[in-house]
């Protein structure tokens, strides 16, 4: 027998608000997450802080921040626990990684070889195509074994 995760409960947010956006966004995560077969106790777990946040009255006075600490949450058990990402998950974080960790480094030294600080720019450019690359590749990765989300998230 298959548990699935709960739905969120319904709450009356002005269209197109934050609330609005950060609750269907959570929603959609939901969704996606109970297309896949999930371990019981992760279930557990996510029904646990779904329910918490259900919980909440529509006025409470941190529900915007509840909402996001749940998406966050389920988010991370869904990266930790069951390796799966959201679409461009790779490609964003490879994409920072690229630019600061190889292009700063590479236009620092450029610019000290050349005697000219305008190349920092070239190291940057350049740890960013890498970044983007290698993020890429791993976004197609994560797709080709099934582990990609159908969801893109901000």
């Amino acid at each position: 027998m298959d548990i699935a995760l709960q739905n969120l409960k319904r709450r009356p947010f002005p269209q197109n608000s934050s609330f609005d956006k950060e609750n269907k966004a959570l929603g959609e995560l939901i969704q996606e997450l109970n297309i896949r077969e999930l371990p019981p106790e992760v279930v557990v777990v996510m029904n646990v802080e779904i329910d918490r946040l259900n919980t909440l009255p529509d006025n409470h006075t941190r529900l915007f921040v509840a909402i996001k600490a749940v998406k966050r949450k389920l988010l991370k058990y869904a990266l930790e626990d069951l390796e799966l990402v959201p679409k461009n998950y790779y490609r964003n974080m490879w994409l920072a990684i690229g630019m600061s960790g190889m292009g700063v480094p590479m236009g620092v030294l450029f610019s000290v070889m050349l005697d000219d600080f305008s190349y920092i720019s070239i190291g940057l450019s350049t740890g960013l195509a890498i970044g983007i690359g290698i993020g890429t590749y791993l976004d197609k990765k994560a797709v080709e074994e099934n582990r990609q989300l159908e969801l893109k998230i901000h």
